[in-house]
């Protein structure tokens, strides 16, 4: 039996050759045109076949995506009429998810008509709080929350590995010097993150510049936010620089919200976590909603 490439590339191509365009493609599935580009070269590679032209702003299929067409929307449809059938087993309850905001803003929100384009007959309930349920007790169903461990009740998947640096709007840089070094960033405002909680380990300036070996009384200069959605929204307005990690920041970065002003970057001590009920490993919604996220979010790195 072949093995199958990713599902996400599979979505991208079936959707781009179902509207022969890969703007509408993207606004489907709600991700960039220029996301949907990449998830359908990596198709290509993995299989060894070209699927589309380019012509101008248009698309042609080539024969070989033509001939797989049909059975591949057949293929989609079953699976949407499977998830909805296995559905049905647990009622109209939606499925409750528990997000950490600066995830849930950043990155989550964003993608959530590509899960309901999948699984259309799974209704979501999003909760936005720093708070982490308590599995054993919660209503919650899924949780996806910043820190090292999961509890003794949950399984949970680590979503990415995360990496930490400076972000910052392309506004800041326009009439500065520039910039060649982490030093360097000391003549910047830094936007300090003041209650991120304990399990997150999260690194305030001076640990980061501490990280690379540079040492600067200024790092603990500058304003300091108790919401990490606040430190997002201050950086994108361009009101200083800011610490960012992989998927926070990964959309900013692509739109050009936000810009990368030096290459560095520390590994973080912790990441972000998807946990269940261990109870409830195999339920199918949570196992549907789990196996998009994952895919999804590693697509999100190997296309940025």
């Amino acid at each position: 039996m072949a093995r199958m490439p990713s599902l996400n590339a599979l979505r991208a191509f079936e959707a781009s050759a179902r509207h022969l365009s890969v703007t509408l493609a993207a606004n489907e599935l709600s991700v960039t045109p220029g996301a949907v580009s990449r998830l359908i070269k990596a198709l290509e590679d993995d299989l060894g076949v070209r699927l589309i032209e380019r012509h101008g702003r248009g698309i042609t299929l080539t024969a070989a995506a033509q001939d797989a067409l049909p059975r591949l929307r057949r293929g989609f449809g079953e699976l949407q009429a499977a998830v909805g059938q296995l559905v049905q087993t647990r009622g109209e309850r939606p499925l409750s998810i528990s997000v950490e905001p600066v995830f849930a803003s950043g990155w989550l929100v964003a993608r959530l008509g590509a899960f309901h384009n999948l699984a259309p007959s799974i209704d979501l309930r999003i909760d936005a709080t720093n708070v982490v349920p308590d599995a054993s007790r919660s209503d919650t169903d899924v949780a996806i929350y910043y820190g090292a461990h999961s509890g003794a009740e949950q399984d949970s998947v680590k979503l990415l590995d995360e990496v930490i640096f400076p972000v910052c709007s392309p506004a800041l840089l326009e009439h500065a010097d520039p910039i060649d070094k982490p030093a360097d960033l000391v003549r910047f405002t830094l936007l300090h993150y003041d209650d991120a909680p304990s399990s997150w380990l999260w690194p305030d300036w001076h640990d980061w510049f501490e990280a690379l070996g540079v040492y600067s009384p200024a790092a603990d200069r500058g304003p300091r936010m108790v919401a990490g959605t606040a430190i997002m929204d201050a950086a994108r307005s361009g009101q200083g620089m800011a610490l960012a990690c992989t998927s926070v920041a990964a959309d900013d970065l692509e739109s050009g919200r936000l810009i990368r002003p030096l290459p560095e970057a520390v590994p973080a001590s912790a990441g972000y976590l998807l946990a269940t009920k261990a109870a409830d490993r195999n339920r199918a919604d949570i196992a549907a909603f789990r196996d998009w996220l994952v895919a999804a979010i590693r697509a999100t790195k190997d296309n940025g």
